[in-house]
C-alpha cells in the first residue's frame, strides 16, 4: 500500500503493516505497481519514476520526464515483461523497465487516468473462474511479433468439458503488447482476462455476494441510508461568567430506519473514496449506536478531509443468518468543496471562487455565546513559480493573481459553516505583453486546529487551476505623449498642439485617485506664443510627488526657481515609487502605470504616461482616452461635454482654473491634503483590518513555515492598496528609488526629495533640510487672450529643408531593424511635430528633444514586451541587445549602453558621457546666500543647489571664524562626500563638533567656505557659508562681516544638547538644583529613529523650540519615580556625553513639552533651572 510519503505492506487481511521504504516526495497523486518477476516496486512522483526490490533497498530513478509545466505528472503505471507502461492525460507510453527512451504507443480521445494490464490464460482456468460460469480460454500459444495476424482456438470451459464450445479468434502481436479480435460468447460466459469470483445470481445473496453459499433468506424490502456530518457533544469545560455547556466536535453518521422492530440484524461499513475503512457485523438495533458513527479517530491515520465518504449496510433475519445486498448511501464530499477547479481570468478584471462546507466547525462550547466566536480558517497560498530571475520586471512584481481579502484565507464560523464562502480572485496586472496565458493554482490548507477541530487537520482542498489572460496587450503602441512646446500624441495615436498657459489635467482615473497635472508657461527665448512645461505633479491616492522648476506662470517671459521644488509627500510606501537617473525621472503607479518625465533647459522636455489595463475607458485628460482598439474617436473627450472635434476646445477644458480650489496640486498644501492631519500631532498609521485604505488586496504566495505566527503570516501579506504592487530593479531606474515607511505631516516644512543611490538615514536636524516652496505665482498676462505663435520659417530654413532635416535625424537615430518587430513608432507625428518647431525658433533647438521622445516611445514599449526578456542574443537576453542601442547620443563613445542608460568612462559624466569628470560644476549657490542664522535652523547641514552631472559629488571645505575685526581661517582643509539629492541639489553634512574658539575675544560667527568637484581632485569656486546669532548679530556673507546688534539680549542663552544614550535623553538648563526621572511604560507611539550607528535619537520636533503639544501620554500618565540610583545613572551618563557650554546655543522660548511613550521603556531626566 502507499502512504504520503512511504510504501507500506501488509497481509491480506489488513493486519500486519510493515513498512517497506520511505521516500517524502510522494503524496496521494503518486502511482504504484508491483513487478512479481523481478521483485521489484515501481512508483512515481510527479515527472519521474523510481524502483527499488520488495525490501525497499535499491532504490533507483528509472525515467524522468522533461515537460515545460511544472505540475505535468503521471497518472498511471503498469508492468508487463520488460516493459513498465505510463500514461499522461492523452498518451500511454513504454520504456524499457530498466531504463531508456520511451515510446509513445496510444493516444486517447479522451483523458487517461490509469492503466492496467490483462493477459488472457493459455490453460483451462476452472468453471466459475475470471468472473463467470464458464470461461473462455486460449487453446494455444501467443503469437510473435513477426508473425503478423495469426488465428487461434478459444475454448469454453463448463462443469462438463474443458472446451465444450471452440471459437475462433484472431490475435495480432504489436511488440510488446496485443490486439484480439473476438467473437461474441454464449451466455454465462466471457473471455478469461485476469481473474475472479462469480457474483450470485440476481436475487441471491452470500457473506461475499461470490459463489459459493448464494441464498434467498435475507430481507429484502428498500431501505435508505445517508451518511451526514453532525456535531457530537463531549466533555464539558468551565468558562468565567457562562454555565457550563457540552463542547462540539464534528463527526459522521451512517442514519437509517430499523423497520423490523429491532428483530433484524445489521452490518456497517465505512467507506472512503471507495476502500473499506471500518466494518462491524451481525449487530442488533439496540447496539447500533456504537457502529453508526464515524470519528476522526477511526480514518485520521489513513486519510484527510476532502475525501469521499459513504456508508452501506446489510440486513440479515437473526444474527449470523445470510446477509442481504449492500445498501450504499449517496458519497458526501467530506470537507470544503470548491464549486469548480478551473477558472479564467483576464487581468485586472476578477472572478468569485465559491466553496462550501459539508462539515461542521466544532466549539469549545454548545453555548451560542460562544459558539459565535469558534471558528476554522483555512489559508490560501498562490506560489508563483518565476523563471529567468524575473520576480522585478519594469518596476512591477511579477505575479499571476492577488486576492481581495482581508487575510489570506476562508473563515468558518460554528454556526455558519453550512453558509457558501467566496474568494475574490483578481487576474495580475504585470504590466508586460505576455508570449502566452499565464497559469497558476490556488492552494487552501488548515495547518492549525483546535482540539475540538482536528477533523480539519491538514484537509486536503484539491488545487484550483486558474488561467490568466493578458490584457495589456491591448494597449500595445498606446502611450501619450507631450513634449516640447508642446506637441500632444494621444494614447491612440492622435496628435495636436496645444500652447496656452497655465495648470492642466493630463491624466486622471478616479480608482485611485491618480493624477497627473502639468504646468505650462512660456518657453522664452524670444519665441512669442510658445509654452513648455515647467512643472508635473502626481497624486496617487493621498500621496503626492511635485517637481517644479518656474515660479511664475506667464504667456510672455520664463520665469524660473532659482531652487527647482521637488518633493514627495506620502503615508504609504506602496501609493507612489518614484525612480531617477540624471535628468530623466519614472512613477510607477500602484495600478502599473507609468510617468516618466526628462529635464531639459531647467525645463520639462517631455511627459510620457504608458497606461496600464486598469485605464482603459477610465483614464481621461490632455492624454486622450486610452481604448482596446486604439480608436481615436473619443480622444478630444471634454471634462464636461463628451467627445467633441475641436482640439483647442478640449485642451482647454482641462484646465485648472482659480476656483478649483480642490483641484490645483501645485500649492504648497493641497486641498486633498487639509484635513487629513493635524500639524502639530504624531501620526499614527492604523494598519489594522479596520482600515479599509490599506491591505486590500492580498498576495497570498507562500505558506506560512513551522516557526510562522500562522494568523500573522496570513495578514502581513495583505497590504496591497491595488491589485497590482510595485518594486524596484537591479538595474536601471531602480538606482535612484526612494522608500519611504511612516505617514509625513502635511503642514510641515516641504523636504526636497532624495534620490540618493542608496538613502541613509539622515543624522541632521530636518530643519536644515528647508526648501523654499516659493509660492506659485501667475502673471496678468495669463488672462490675456493667447499670442499666436510664429508659423514660418527664418534662418534660410526651407519647408523642405526643414523636412528632410527633421525626417534624416529621427530616423537615423535608431536603426529601425533593431525596434521596428516589436514597436509601432509614429514617425509621422515626430517629423510633424519636428517641423513646426524649426518654424518656431528658426533652429533645432528641440531636435535632440524630439528623437529623446522617440526613444523613450521604443524603449518603454521595449520593456513590455515578455518574449525580450526570454529571448537570448548571445550572452545577454535580447531586451538587453536591443536597448543598447538606445543610449543618448551613443555615450558619445566614452561609455558603454545598457538598458537605455550610459555607464560612463572613468573620465566622463553627464546623461551621455559627453561631460570631463575634472569640470567641476558651476553655477552653484547655497540657501538664503548662505547665511545660517541659530534661532531658526540647527546649522549642522546645508543643502547646495546647482545643475549636477552626477550623483557623486565631492565637497572641500575650509573653516573659520569671524571676530570684530578680523577673519580666522583654520589652516587644514577637509573633503567630505555630499549626499545626492536630485538633479538639482546636494547635501552637506558639516562637522558635528564647532573647532576651539579664542578666550580673548568673542566669535561673532562660524563659517565655512565650499567648492565642488566631481572627481575628488579638480574643484570649483568657494561659495561660503556663515552661522550666527541673529537676534546678536548681523553678517554678511560676501565680506564675510559681522557687527552686534544694539538691542541684543545678554544673559539669556539656554544651552540644549541631545545625548543619544539608551537610558535617557536629557535637556539641560543653566543652574541646576533637581533631578526628576519619569519612566515611561506605554509602548503606544514611536518617537524614536536611529543615526548610521544603529544608536537612538530623540524624534527631531520632541525639544523643537516651536510650542510642540500631543495628548498620546502627558506628565499625568507617567509613572514618578524618586529613585536617586536612576538619577545619579541619568547625570553621570549626561557629564559623560555632554559637549562644552561654548558649543552652540538656543533659547527656549516655549518650554511647555509634553513627551510621548516609546516603543520600549526608557527613561526621561530633566534638570530644571531654579530661575
Amino acid at each position: 500500500m502507499l502512504r504520503e510519503g512511504t510504501i507500506d505492506r501488509c497481509g491480506l487481511d489488513g493486519n500486519n503493516i510493515e513498512r517497506v521504504l520511505i521516500d517524502s516526495y510522494m503524496t496521494t497523486s503518486s502511482r504504484i505497481t508491483l513487478d512479481i518477476l523481478d521483485r521489484r516496486i515501481y512508483w512515481t512522483i510527479g515527472n519521474t519514476i523510481k524502483s527499488a526490490t520488495f525490501d525497499g533497498t535499491g532504490i533507483k530513478e528509472v525515467q524522468r520526464i522533461s515537460h515545460t509545466s511544472s505540475y505535468y505528472s503521471i497518472n498511471g503505471i503498469a508492468v508487463y515483461n520488460d516493459y513498465l507502461y505510463y500514461t499522461d492525460n492523452w498518451y500511454v507510453y513504454r520504456v524499457n523497465k530498466y531504463g531508456g527512451t520511451r515510446q509513445i504507443i496510444a493516444r486517447l480521445a479522451s483523458s487517461v487516468r490509469d492503466i492496467k494490464i490483462f493477459h488472457g490464460d493459455t490453460s483451462p482456468p476452472g468453471a466459475y473462474h475470471c468472473g463467470t460460469d464458464n470461461p473462455i480460454w486460449l487453446n494455444g500459444t501467443l503469437p510473435n511479433f513477426a508473425e503478423g495476424n495469426v488465428t487461434r482456438e478459444a475454448c469454453m470451459q463448463t462443469n462438463s468439458s474443458v472446451c465444450e464450445i471452440s471459437i475462433t479468434i484472431e490475435i495480432r502481436n504489436c511488440d510488446g503488447y496485443y490486439i484480439y479480435y473476438l467473437q461474441p460468447t454464449p451466455d454465462n460466459s466471457s473471455y478469461c482476462f485476469g481473474s475472479g469470483p462469480v457474483k450470485c445470481p440476481s436475487g441471491t445473496s452470500s457473506e461475499t455476494e461470490y459463489y459459493p453459499g448464494c441464498s434467498s433468506n435475507f430481507p429484502n424490502d428498500y431501505m435508505a441510508v445517508e451518511v451526514k456530518a453532525i456535531l457530537e457533544e463531549g466533555d464539558s469545560f468551565p468558562i468565567p461568567g457562562l454555565n457550563s455547556t457540552p463542547s462540539l466536535e464534528p463527526i459522521f453518521k451512517c442514519d437509517f430506519d430499523d423497520k423490523s422492530n429491532g428483530t433484524h440484524a445489521y452490518d456497517v461499513f465505512w467507506l472512503i473514496c471507495g476502500g473499506r475503512v471500518k466494518e462491524n457485523t451481525s449487530v442488533l438495533f439496540e447496539d447500533i449506536d456504537e457502529v453508526i458513527f464515524f470519528k476522526e479517530s477511526d480514518w485520521s491515520h489513513r486519510y484527510r478531509m476532502n475525501m469521499e465518504v459513504k456508508c452501506a449496510i446489510r440486513r440479515r433475519n437473526t444474527i449470523g443468518s445470510t446477509p442481504g445486498p449492500y445498501l450504499y448511501s449517496q458519497v458526501l464530499r467530506a470537507g470544503l468543496n470548491p464549486h469548480g477547479t478551473r477558472y479564467t481570468v483576464f487581468e485586472g478584471e476578477s472572478i468569485n471562487i465559491t466553496f462550501t462546507a459539508t462539515v461542521p466547525v466544532g466549539c469549545v462550547a454548545s453555548h451560542e455565546n460562544i459558539r459565535k466566536h469558534c471558528d476554522q480558517n483555512f489559508y490560501i497560498s498562490a506560489p508563483e513559480y518565476v523563471n529567468n530571475g524575473m520576480e522585478c520586471t519594469n518596476s512591477v512584481v511579477k505575479r499571476n493573481i492577488v486576492f481581495k481579502s482581508q487575510f489570506c484565507g476562508i473563515r468558518l464560523g460554528s454556526l455558519d459553516w453550512h453558509a457558501s464562502r467566496t474568494i475574490q480572485v483578481y487576474g495580475y496586472s504585470d504590466g508586460l505583453y505576455n508570449f502566452q496565458d499565464r497559469r497558476t493554482y490556488i492552494r487552501l490548507s488548515a495547518p492549525s486546529t483546535s482540539p475540538f477541530n482536528d477533523i480539519w487537520r491538514n484537509v486536503n482542498i484539491p488545487s484550483i487551476e486558474v488561467k490568466v489572460v493578458d490584457k495589456d496587450a491591448f494597449l500595445t503602441n498606446s502611450i501619450c505623449q507631450i513634449y516640447n512646446d508642446p506637441h500632444v500624441i494621444t494614447y491612440d495615436g492622435k496628435y495636436y498642439e496645444y500652447m496656452d498657459v497655465g495648470e492642466f489635467v493630463i491624466y486622471r482615473n478616479d480608482i485611485g485617485p491618480y493624477w497627473v497635472h502639468a504646468l505650462f508657461t512660456s518657453c522664452g527665448f524670444g519665441w512669442p506664443g510658445s509654452s513648455c512645461l515647467c512643472g508635473i505633479a502626481i497624486r496617487s491616492h493621498d500621496s503626492l510627488f511635485v517637481l517644479r522648476t518656474c515660479k511664475k506662470i506667464s504667456r510672455r517671459e520664463k520665469h524660473l526657481l532659482r531652487q527647482p521644488v521637488v518633493t514627495l509627500d506620502t503615508c504609504d510606501e506602496k501609493d507612489i515609487l518614484v525612480e531617477n537617473i540624471g535628468n530623466k525621472y519614472k512613477v510607477t503607479l500602484p495600478i502599473g502605470t507609468e510617468i516618466r518625465f526628462e529635464m531639459a533647459r531647467r525645463l520639462i522636455s517631455l511627459i510620457s504616461i504608458k497606461p496600464s489595463s486598469y485605464d482603459i475607458q477610465a483614464a481621461k485628460g490632455l492624454c486622450g482616452v486610452p481604448s482596446k482598439w486604439k480608436d481615436s474617436s473619443d480622444d478630444f473627450t471634454h471634462r464636461n461635454d463628451g467627445p467633441i472635434s475641436n482640439d483647442q476646445l478640449f485642451a482647454d477644458s482641462w484646465r485648472i482654473r482659480p476656483y478649483m480650489i480642490n483641484e490645483q496640486l501645485f500649492t504648497e498644501y493641497p486641498q486633498f491634503e487639509r484635513g487629513k492631519q493635524d500639524g502639530y500631532s504624531i501620526v499614527v498609521v492604523d494598519t489594522t483590518e479596520s482600515n479599509t485604505h490599506i491591505g486590500r488586496f492580498c498576495a497570498c504566495k507562500d505558506q506560512a513555515s513551522s516557526t510562522d505566527s500562522v494568523d500573522d503570516f496570513y495578514t502581513l501579506h495583505c497590504n496591497l492598496t491595488e491589485s497590482t504592487e510595485q518594486c524596484t530593479e537591479s538595474a536601471g531606474f531602480s538606482d535612484g528609488a526612494v522608500h519611504y515607511a511612516s505617514c509625513s505631516q502635511s503642514f510641515r516644512k516641504k523636504r526636497s526629495l532624495n534620490f540618493a543611490n542608496q538613502r541613509r538615514r539622515r543624522s541632521v536636524d530636518e530643519n536644515d533640510d528647508n526648501v523654499d516652496f516659493g509660492s506659485l505665482i501667475y502673471d496678468e498676462d495669463v488672462n490675456e487672450t493667447g499670442i499666436e505663435p510664429q508659423k514660418h520659417l527664418e534662418n534660410g530654413w526651407t519647408a523642405d529643408r526643414a523636412y528632410q532635416t527633421c525626417y534624416d535625424s529621427i530616423k537615423n537615430a535608431v536603426p529601425e531593424n533593431v525596434y521596428n518587430k516589436y514597436v509601432d513608432v509614429p514617425v509621422n507625428s515626430y517629423v510633424k511635430s519636428c517641423v513646426s518647431d524649426i518654424e518656431l525658433t528658426g533652429d533645432t533647438t528641440f531636435l535632440q528633444d524630439t528623437i529623446n521622445a522617440m526613444i523613450t516611445f521604443i524603449m518603454t514599449e521595449l520593456v513590455k514586451t515578455e518574449k525580450l526578456y526570454l529571448t537570448r542574443q548571445g550572452s545577454e537576453t535580447l531586451l538587453e541587445y536591443v536597448t543598447g542601442f538606445l543610449c543618448p547620443n551613443q555615450c558619445s563613445s566614452h561609455g558603454k549602453c545598457k538598458s537605455g542608460v550610459c555607464t560612463c568612462d572613468r573620465e566622463f559624466i553627464g546623461e551621455d558621457c559627453s561631460y570631463n569628470i575634472s569640470v567641476p560644476p558651476s553655477d552653484t549657490s547655497l540657501p538664503l546666500d548662505g547665511l545660517c542664522t541659530l534661532r531658526s535652523r540647527a546649522c549642522r547641514s546645508t543643502n547646495i543647489l546647482g545643475d549636477f552631472l552626477s550623483s557623486t559629488v565631492w565637497c572641500k571645505i575650509k573653516y573659520f571664524q569671524i571676530f570684530q575685526e578680523r577673519v580666522l581661517y583654520k589652516p587644514d582643509e577637509e573633503i567630505f562626500l555630499a549626499e545626492y539629492r536630485n538633479l538639482y541639489m546636494v547635501t552637506l553634512e558639516l562637522p558635528l563638533s564647532r573647532k576651539k574658539r579664542s578666550a580673548n575675544e568673542p566669535v561673532m560667527s562660524d563659517g565655512y567656505d565650499i567648492s565642488l568637484s566631481y572627481d575628488g581632485i579638480h574643484f570649483g569656486d568657494n561659495i561660503s557659508m556663515i552661522i550666527f546669532d541673529d537676534q546678536m548679530y548681523s553678517c554678511n556673507v560676501s565680506l564675510k562681516t559681522c557687527v552686534t546688534l544694539n538691542d541684543s539680549p545678554e544673559d539669556n542663552d539656554v544651552v540644549f544638547t541631545v545625548v543619544p544614550a539608551t537610558v535617557c535623553v536629557v535637556v539641560v538648563v543653566v543652574l541646576v538644583i533637581g533631578a526628576i526621572c519619569y519612566k515611561f511604560k506605554n509602548p503606544k507611539s514611536k518617537i524614536g529613529s536611529f543615526n548610521d550607528k544603529g544608536s537612538l535619537k530623540p524624534y527631531q520636533q520632541m525639544f523643537s523650540i516651536e510650542n510642540w503639544t500631543t495628548r498620546e501620554n502627558t506628565i499625568s500618565d507617567l509613572q514618578l519615580d524618586f529613585d536617586e540610583d536612576k538619577t545619579s545613572d541619568c547625570i553621570e551618563v549626561y557629564e559623560k556625553a555632554i559637549p562644552s557650554k561654548q558649543s552652540f546655543g538656543i533659547r527656549l522660548l516655549k518650554p511647555n513639552v509634553s513627551f510621548l511613550a516609546a516603543d520600549s521603556s526608557f527613561l526621561v531626566c530633566l534638570t530644571i533651572n531654579n530661575n
